[in-house]
């Protein structure tokens, strides 16, 4: 990536140019045939070597334009692994998130709203937990967020075992976390039934993941499902869960509660890292700068040798 830090400084080389194109004119019309022949005053006008004498310096008071307006290049750097914040999303597959009470189900809500969040943290390290009588890792904190896009796109129902084992998409979700070296760590459990499957309590796994990792993982919990909708949710063992661990309960009863939901962490969990990226510039002003210089000590040595020739000097 190429750029100019102080780009409006290019303006001037045209400034230049016109006013001593101006200047020049109206030295011809007083001095009855004596050209304008250049940016320093006094040049002769000599068909021999008139590129040096002429042409040179404005091609050195161009380099030199170029040099004040300092061309920088560089790249885009991804953030180091103890950068920003790595989040693992666990996400319900039980074959409940096929109710329709949301359209077209709550499944299809679920993943838009991870896709949207995902969007909108391009420097954070995001991996997908998928769990319903057991969990599975689909995909571990990775800042390649297009591979994750595809894995949530293609989460479906049907691969695991049907039931709700929600301790075990937890401790899943925190093991992902255990070699991370960031500052912040942040699980996102989203699940709209109760435990129905796990081998281990999810308040026993809760505790545990407190213990063991402290203040330094925070778990926000999302209850899914309308009232009245048939099907159980269990928001106190979710509300006990994001207790124990430095987060909350989001209760979601629709599409919007679920977008507000993701916009709610994502404001507190705010990354320091810039949303564009990190951007490394390197300077390339000192190279024009020798260069500008160069031609114009080459010029005006031209000009004095065509001086002296034409008789201007011993």
């Amino acid at each position: 990536m190429i750029r100019f830090a102080f780009w409006p400084v290019l303006f001037l080389y045209p400034v230049i140019l016109f006013i001593s194109l101006v200047i020049g004119k109206n030295s011809t019309l007083k001095k009855n045939g004596a050209a304008f022949t250049g940016p320093f005053m006094g040049t002769p006008t000599v068909t021999s070597g008139s590129f040096f004498t002429v042409f040179l310096p404005w091609i050195g008071i161009l380099f030199l334009i170029i040099a004040l307006a300092r061309p920088q290049s560089g790249f885009e750097r991804l953030p180091d692994a103890g950068e920003g914040v790595d989040i693992v999303i666990a996400l319900d597959v039980s074959t409940s998130m096929l109710a329709e009470d949301y359209n077209p189900n709550r499944l299809e809500v679920a993943k838009d709203a991870a896709l949207e969040f995902i969007e909108n943290r391009p420097n954070d390290r995001i991996g997908l937990v998928l769990y319903a009588a057991e969990p599975i890792t689909i995909c571990p904190p990775t800042f390649d967020h297009s591979t994750l896009t595809r894995f949530i796109d293609s989460a479906e129902l049907g691969f695991l075992t049907d039931g709700t084992a929600i301790g075990s998409g937890l401790a899943t979700a925190a093991r992902g976390l255990g070699s991370s070296s960031t500052d912040r760590r942040v699980i996102v459990l989203l699940s709209d039934g109760v435990e129905t499957a796990g081998i281990v309590d999810p308040i026993t796994v809760a505790e545990a993941v407190s213990i063991l990792h402290g203040d330094s993982i925070a778990v926000y919990t999302v209850a899914i499902g309308r009232e009245n909708s048939g099907f159980e949710v269990d928001r106190e063992t979710l509300s006990a869960i994001a207790t124990l661990n430095n987060g909350r309960l989001f209760n979601v009863y629709n599409e919007d509660d679920l977008e507000g939901v993701y916009a709610s962490i994502d404001s507190l969990e705010a990354s320091t890292l810039p949303e564009k990226g990190l951007f490394v510039y390197k300077d390339h002003y000192l190279a024009w700068l020798i260069a500008g210089l160069l031609l114009l000590a080459v010029a005006e040595f031209s000009r004095w040798k065509a001086f002296r020739i034409t008789g201007g000097g011993l």
